[in-house]
């Protein structure tokens, strides 16, 4: 039966690329799901998503300056450099209305995500117009592409992964005292805005290195 055989062949793993994307997968879940019960205890389980849209206007806007300038607008490294600068810009526009207001963390996460939820739709569309390039390929950040990761894929989730055991490991102390009593952390002593800032670039890290394995959507349920 050539049917069970190739069934069979999925599920001992036998085949490389079968392989490699359960590896991904497995790093990538391991990465969210830390990273996602410290934002469930800090109270932030929109984080996830709110980083999540804020990475698609950089996405496009990389695409569109590379294209500009001349380059490969699909180039790998360049779109998720953008998902980064926006990415972290959008973390830090989090923290600056909750620091410099008196809207809720649940609030201000929802006003970022919209904003730039918005301005990456505005900035796509703009992309689908220009006639000198198409935006095949950039779907794959918003639906993913499991099933065609390759060995790049594979290495930058380890990477990321390795480095959010290790910071979580060394730190899960100061992480803990962090979500479970912020105001007694700071009496203490403790940077809690360092470590703050800190927790979410790492989850930043988590959300870019999912996009182009997963993408936008799927990440979301992951964290």
């Amino acid at each position: 039966m050539p049917e069970f055989s190739e069934i069979l062949n999925v599920l001992l793993l036998r085949d490389y690329n079968t392989r490699l994307v359960v590896s991904c997968t497995l790093l990538l879940g391991c990465a969210c799901g830390l990273m996602g019960g410290f934002l469930l205890l800090r109270k932030r389980s929109l984080m996830g998503d709110t980083l999540s849209h804020a990475t698609l206007p950089g996405v496009g806007l990389a695409f569109i300056i590379a294209v500009l300038l001349g380059g490969d607008g699909k180039s790998l490294p360049l779109l998720l450099a953008g998902a980064t600068v926006t990415g972290v810009l959008g973390c830090m526009t989090v923290l600056f209305i909750r620091n410099n207001s008196r809207i809720k963390d649940d609030a201000a996460m929802g006003i970022v995500l919209s904003v730039f939820f918005g301005a990456g739709v505005a900035i796509l569309g703009f992309v689908q117009t220009m006639p000198e390039c198409s935006a095949a390929g950039l779907e794959a950040f918003i639906y993913g592409k499991t099933a065609s990761m390759v060995r790049s894929d594979f290495d930058l989730l380890m990477m990321v992964t390795a480095v959010v055991l290790l910071l979580s490991v060394l730190l899960f102390k100061e992480f803990r005292l962090l979500c479970f009593d912020e105001s007694d952390a700071s009496a203490q002593g403790w940077p809690v805005k360092v470590l703050d800032v800190l927790l979410l670039a790492l989850v930043t890290a988590v959300t870019v290195a999912g996009l182009q394995a997963v993408g936008l959507i799927l990440i979301i349920a992951f964290l």
